[in-house]
């Protein structure tokens, strides 16, 4: 309260200065309007005395004063607002000024429709800023249909190295191949559409549930809908709403909690059906029980896709096809569990330091589930 209190009074002291000119102005403009008329009255009077102008003359010369100084007073506040609006507009002609992140190539051909989902990184290093990249010469590949677990230190690189493979970015060095083309070289609609995420803080519109769902799918029926839903634990929370998939969420989806949120956007992916599915902390914000029968419903949708799980359950680190190590953005191990535990590196260290979850128990039926729960 007091560094508060010492930031208003220092904005004050800086907006009075202002603020009392402003004034003065102000009563100076009103007083000078107020005269002009005045004057123009006393003028016409003595003129009308004289037999110069007649009565409809002085209330013309009236009107037109007081529409000029109409005018003037509308142009004076025009320049004010443009003024106090400098900076805003600065900040407007910067957005539109700046370069897009993403280039793609005039008539970029389609990703093929029947593609398998073999991944490759080759030599991908990228950086926010150039001086301090993010991630340095990441090599590894991921078949088709296979999993790949990427594991580390909060702050290794794994959610920035699995943006780059829908194009949030494009690498500074070395290149992503799906199936042996580069991402790159095709369209970034086509990409998106075999690709799937569920981001560990979903992104939800100001628009209601089934429309937020059918983004993985524009075209899907209610049916679908609804099955997505089912699978996905949603189902249950959607109807008891006011409307239920029809009820409107809140920007940002701030009307619904965590989980729910989650459970949405996994219903979203296993609606879009992609080839491709990232899971960033899919089920962090789970409870216990639910994210057990949820687990079962992403088990059967990884089947036959190629996956990536940023990982901290223990079931998902030792059933992965590959696990991938990173730290400090550099690719420091990669194998099956039981080699990287043999091997004593990092993984191993991570392992014993209890860095990986144990997995999630469905809850027993009846009251057990609230006795489990609550402790």
């Amino acid at each position: 309260m007091k560094a508060i209190r010492e930031m208003m009074k220092r904005v004050l002291q800086a907006q009075y200065p202002v603020l009392r000119g402003w004034a003065w102005l102000s009563v100076a403009n009103r007083a000078a309007s107020t005269l002009t008329i005045v004057a123009i009255f006393a003028m016409g009077a003595q003129l009308n005395a004289k037999g110069e102008i007649t009565v409809g003359g002085i209330v013309t010369f009236v009107n037109f004063a007081m529409m000029q100084i109409g005018k003037l007073e509308q142009f004076a506040g025009f320049i004010s607002g443009l003024f106090f609006q400098t900076h805003s507009l600065s900040d407007f002609f910067c957005v539109l000024d700046t370069k897009e992140v993403l280039h793609e190539k005039p008539g970029a051909p389609l990703l093929p429709a029947d593609l398998k989902g073999e991944v490759v990184f080759d030599n991908v290093s990228f950086g926010y800023e150039a001086s301090h990249p993010a991630l340095k010469h990441l090599s590894f590949k991921v078949p088709a249909g296979g999993t790949a677990a990427l594991v580390g230190p909060t702050g290794a690189g794994k959610t920035t190295a699995l943006s780059l493979l829908y194009r949030a970015y494009d690498p500074s060095a070395g290149r992503i191949t799906i199936d042996g083309i580069d991402i790159r070289e095709v369209s970034v609609n086509s990409l998106r559409e075999h690709i799937a995420v569920v981001f560990q803080d979903p992104g939800l519109f100001y628009r209601s549930i089934a429309d937020n769902l059918r983004i993985g799918n524009p075209e899907a029926s209610d049916a679908e809908l609804e099955a997505a839903a089912q699978a996905a634990e949603a189902h249950n929370f959607i109807i008891v709403k006011p409307e239920g998939y029809s009820t409107l969420v809140a920007e940002r989806g701030r009307s619904l909690s965590g989980g729910e949120r989650q459970r949405l956007s996994i219903a979203r992916a296993m609606l879009k059906d992609a080839p491709i599915l990232i899971l960033d902390e899919a089920t962090s914000a789970l409870d216990n029980a639910t994210e057990a029968r949820i687990q079962r419903a992403l088990n059967a949708l990884t089947q036959n896709r190629t996956t990536f799980v940023i990982a901290h359950r223990l079931s998902t680190v030792r059933n992965a096809g590959v696990i991938l190590v990173l730290k400090d953005g550099q690719l420091v191990e990669q194998g099956r569990y039981d080699e990287l535990v043999a091997l004593g590196g990092l993984f191993a260290e991570l392992d014993r330091g209890g860095k990986f979850v144990a997995d999630a128990q469905e809850a027993l039926p009846g009251d057990l589930e609230d006795v489990l729960v609550t402790g």
